[in-house]
């Protein structure tokens, strides 16, 4: 069985991180995606299982895995969740024109990732069609990207141009740590230095409770909390 845990005590603004792909919640376990199934082992539809995180957490993290592996964004599944309450969506936009079908679904801010954006001047164009655009730093031993430009830029030369476009929060994932929730350290010296940045600071990457704590200590805004930590599976 299933089913959403308390909110921790903390006073991080911790946003739930919820993967969907071909329709479906799914989850990182031994490098491959398993879906999230109901008692009777049926797949969980998103909108439901969105409905009851945000009965938990004021917002939630989308993560859309058609967008970020093949370019190919469920919008009609992202429109239905978007009107269960506040979500944020990595759709896996290349292009500023990528978000525009994403923007009118009804979500409430389009997250633009380093391993997908094509560029600077990119992200620059998608905050020119609205503010509520953030950039996502994903990180795996070194930034992660398809534009050269980008990946040989640091976390933090990333999150000050973030501070110079006028974007409101930098998301920092180390995506080593997805799928082994707790089971590698925190990248302490980049989260404290981008910490003191001037853009508020999320961290993702396998968090779970346990996290919390220290990521408040090292000066972030907030934590992407892995959908493992939020639910409980029980025969």
């Amino acid at each position: 069985m299933t089913a959403v845990s308390p909110t921790p005590e903390q006073k991080l603004d911790v946003v739930p991180t919820v993967s969907v792909r071909d329709g479906e919640v799914v989850v990182v376990r031994g490098g491959q995606y398993e879906r999230l199934e109901d008692e009777d082992g049926r797949p969980l539809e998103p909108p439901f299982f969105l409905e009851q995180v945000l009965k938990q957490y004021p917002r939630a993290l989308v993560m859309d895995i058609n967008g970020i592996e093949d370019n190919r964004p469920q919008v009609e599944l992202l429109t239905e969740m978007a009107e269960a309450g506040e979500i944020w969506v990595d759709p896996g936009a290349r292009h500023a024109e990528g978000i525009i079908d994403i923007l009118v679904s009804g979500v409430s801010a389009v997250v633009m990732g380093t391993k997908t954006v094509a560029g600077i001047d990119q992200l620059a164009a998608a905050f020119e069609m609205s503010e509520n655009i953030y950039l996502g730093i994903d990180w795996d031993g070194g930034v992660q990207s398809q534009s050269q430009d980008l990946l040989h830029m640091s976390p933090r030369s990333l999150a000050d141009i973030a501070g110079n476009l006028g974007i409101k929060k930098v998301l920092f994932s180390d995506l080593s740590r997805t799928g082994n929730a707790g089971g590698k350290p925190l990248q302490e010296k980049i989260i404290a230095e981008l910490a003191k940045g001037p853009v508020p600071l999320y961290v993702g990457g396998g968090i779970v409770e346990k996290d919390l704590p220290e990521l408040k200590r090292i000066g972030a805004e907030g934590a992407l909390l892995s959908v493992l930590a939020i639910v409980t599976e029980a025969a």
